[in-house]
């Protein structure tokens, strides 16, 4: 029988590979509540004695959290157009298990909105436009769907800008009485050259020039929580690049698809898009 000792000291060396395990996964939590609805982020507790469960959502990677000993959290993006109803997560770990919950309806509002002179472009494009749409598809889709291992923040967002919200998030929108998709983000007007912050700790995945969104920035923030910033004038950061909360990342304009000055703020969760505000301090609710 192995003495006392000899336990403690296998005991102590298991408790090392497990922490050091953990360090490549997220130990700061996300401080974020509940909000299972189409555009929302549902919470899913679950247990698992694994060093580094792994979840999915429609065979998507999502954000996991470790809580507190085999406590975990999966936070789950929902799309706009969910149906309400049932649905389940799969985690795998030491085995698999499927976890339910249930997402509810919510009604968002509508906006329409008329085009005129040049900006009628973005609203039936032609043949050259067109193809330069195409090209740029994947590119922008690359982006949205990166999934990176290791949570790049901890707890919540602030506000990337202190101005005057015009579009909220999940807008029917209508452009020349032509339907569109609803809103992904949100709008903040603001001045041309208005400063444009970092609303977390982040990595640069993407920054360039698009035919809808104009100047663009998108930030990895890890785990499939990526944020992007369009219709920019400028960006003053590069790909690659480290970005701490609150760092400039460029400023207010009209590039894109705009008809004035603001920024669009949206926010990317499994590769659907959420609503930002959820992920703000209550001090920085919109």
């Amino acid at each position: 029988m192995e003495n006392y000792t000899l336990i403690l000291k296998k005991l102590k060396k298991i408790n090392v590979i497990t922490l050091l395990l953990l360090s490549n996964i997220t130990l700061a939590n996300i401080n974020i509540e509940n909000t299972p609805i189409p555009g929302g982020i549902a919470v899913v507790d679950f247990q698992s004695n694994h060093s580094n469960p792994k979840s999915f959502y429609n065979n998507v990677p999502v954000y996991t959290q470790h809580i507190k000993g085999q406590h975990w959290q999966a936070l789950i993006g929902i799309p706009l157009l969910t149906k309400v109803g049932e649905k389940y997560i799969t985690i795998k770990g030491l085995s698999t298990q499927k976890i339910t919950f249930t997402v509810y309806r919510h009604h968002y509002k509508e906006q329409h909105i008329i085009l005129t002179g040049k900006n009628k472009k973005y609203v039936n494009p032609n043949l050259k436009h067109m193809k330069r749409i195409k090209r740029e598809r994947p590119i922008l889709s690359k982006a949205r769907k990166l999934f990176s291992e290791k949570s790049l923040f901890n707890d919540q967002f602030v506000r990337p800008v202190k101005g005057v919200v015009t579009s909220p998030f999940g807008l029917k929108r209508f452009y020349n009485e032509q339907p569109r998709r609803a809103h992904t983000g949100i709008d903040f007007a603001g001045n041309i050259g208005t400063p444009i912050h970092a609303p977390a700790d982040g990595k640069v995945i993407l920054a360039g020039h698009f035919f809808f969104n104009g100047n663009t920035v998108f930030i990895d923030h890890g785990q499939g929580l990526i944020s992007v910033y369009i219709h920019m004038n400028k960006h003053l950061v590069k790909q690659g690049q480290l970005v701490k909360q609150g760092d400039k990342i460029g400023t207010i304009g009209q590039t894109g698809r705009a008809t004035g000055p603001h920024l669009h703020w949206g926010v990317y969760l499994n590769q659907t898009t959420v609503s930002p505000n959820l992920l703000l301090s209550v001090s920085d609710e919109i």
